[in-house]
C-alpha cells in the first residue's frame, strides 16, 4: 500500500491544476480549464466543498475533492440518504497514469470519508470506461443510471 497525503487546495496550487486541467486525458472529461478554475476560486472562499491536491512521497500528481450530496441540487444523486458524500477527482500528472495510482488514493481517501459519512458516490460518464473501471477497483458498486442537469447520462455509483 502507498503512502498518499491530501492536502487542501489553495491558491499556490491553481497553476499547476491548469497545466492538469489542459492534459489531454483530464480536458476530455473535465472540459474549460478557465471554467473549472473559476468554480475553485469561488468554493475555496466556501466551506460547501472540500477540495484536496493528492501527493505521494511530496509530490502532487491529482485533485480530489468531496462535498455533501445534497449541497448542489445535482438530480443524479437526489435518492442518496442524508449525509452521504459525492466525491470527484482527475488524476493530472500522465506520468503516474496507468500504474494503479487512481485506485490507490480513491481507496485511501475513502477510508476517511467512510469513518465520519455513511456512504460516498460517484458520477462517472457512462462511456468512460477506465473511470468506471477505478471506481470498481476502489470498491464502488453500480447503483443506476441517472440524467444530470444537463441531459448527460452518467452511472452513479455508491461505496457503502
Amino acid at each position: 500500500m502507498r503512502n498518499y497525503s491530501f492536502r487542501r487546495l489553495s491558491h499556490d496550487d491553481l497553476p499547476l491544476i491548469r497545466a492538469w486541467l489542459n492534459t489531454p486525458q483530464v480536458k476530455a472529461w473535465w472540459g474549460s480549464a478557465d471554467r473549472q478554475i473559476a468554480l475553485m476560486n469561488q468554493d475555496m472562499k466556501s466551506d460547501t466543498i472540500n477540495m484536496h491536491v493528492v501527493e505521494l512521497v511530496g509530490k502532487p500528481f491529482a485533485y480530489i475533492h468531496n462535498h455533501d450530496a445534497r449541497a448542489f441540487a445535482m438530480p443524479e444523486y437526489a435518492d442518496l440518504p442524508p449525509g452521504a458524500r459525492v466525491i470527484d477527482t482527475f488524476l493530472g500528472d500522465p506520468d503516474y497514469l496507468g500504474q494503479g495510482h487512481a485506485a490507490g488514493y480513491i481507496d485511501a481517501y475513502l477510508r476517511d470519508l467512510r469513518m465520519h459519512y455513511p456512504m460516498v458516490a460517484v458520477a462517472a460518464n457512462t462511456t468512460d470506461a477506465r473511470t468506471l473501471g477505478i471506481y470498481k477497483q476502489a470498491g464502488f458498486h453500480k447503483r443506476r443510471l441517472a440524467a444530470t442537469r444537463d441531459g448527460k447520462l452518467v452511472q452513479v455509483m455508491t461505496h457503502l
